[in-house]
């Protein structure tokens, strides 16, 4: 399980890094803080995918829908001149709303 586990975290690192000279290459510099944006749209389409936070559930399919779904509204906003602000907004609501909509209610212990 642990070889997996270095594994999955190998290729993840080779693809962030690719990803980082790639985005690089594309911009004709490099910064920390370049791909701020692209954040919290990547974690609401894994969220609005259907994969849950808390693990257990989700599939490579249900992340690719989100992340269909989440780039169709971003590139809507966009479209209409939608400030980049505004859409992290929306983007935020849209995470809480999927988070609440997927979190299990039956695991929350009620204090009295």
């Amino acid at each position: 399980m642990n070889r997996y586990k270095v594994i999955a975290f190998a290729v993840s690192g080779e693809l962030a890094a690719l990803a980082g000279v790639l985005m690089a290459g594309r911009e004709g510099s490099g910064s920390p803080t370049l791909a701020d944006q692209l954040l919290l749209p990547a974690i609401a389409a894994v969220i609005v995918g259907g994969t849950a936070i808390t693990g257990g559930a989700g599939g490579i399919g249900r992340t690719a829908v989100g992340a269909l779904i989440i780039t169709i509204v971003r590139v809507g906003m966009t479209f209409i001149g939608v400030d980049i602000f505004a859409q992290q907004i929306v983007f935020g609501v849209v995470l809480v709303l999927a988070v609440a909509l997927t979190i299990d209610r039956t695991k929350i212990v009620i204090v009295k």
